[in-house]
């Protein structure tokens, strides 16, 4: 009969038979562990992940107001830069009045 390194072909294919089983059964244990390792971090870190999406929602929030207050005082600026520009005009013509008034009692 033929045999490799001393052992006959029903030996080898026992021994790779419980080595499979054996490296089977370890990947299965350590696949596990991960599950429950994983489980156990996703329930741990549940209230920060709920923390970290109530900071998110008040970082929208924040970043719409401060939108709205940026477009706030742009108007604001443009309002401010048109009454600026018609003070201007009626110190010029107040100006000019009193120009036209000293005028006629010379």
């Amino acid at each position: 009969m033929h045999s490799l390194l001393g052992y006959s072909w029903t030996e080898i294919a026992s021994i790779l038979a419980a080595v499979s089983v054996f490296f089977s059964g370890i990947y299965w244990l350590v696949k596990y562990a991960a599950k429950v390792v994983n489980n156990a971090i996703i329930v741990g870190t549940f209230p920060l992940q709920q923390q970290f999406k109530e900071l998110s929602n008040t970082i929208k929030q924040l970043n719409n107001n401060f939108k709205e207050q940026h477009k706030s005082l742009e108007e604001l600026r443009d309002e401010v830069s048109r009454h600026h520009d018609e003070l201007i005009e009626h110190e010029t013509r107040i100006g000019n009045l009193e120009g036209d008034k000293s005028e006629n009692y010379q």
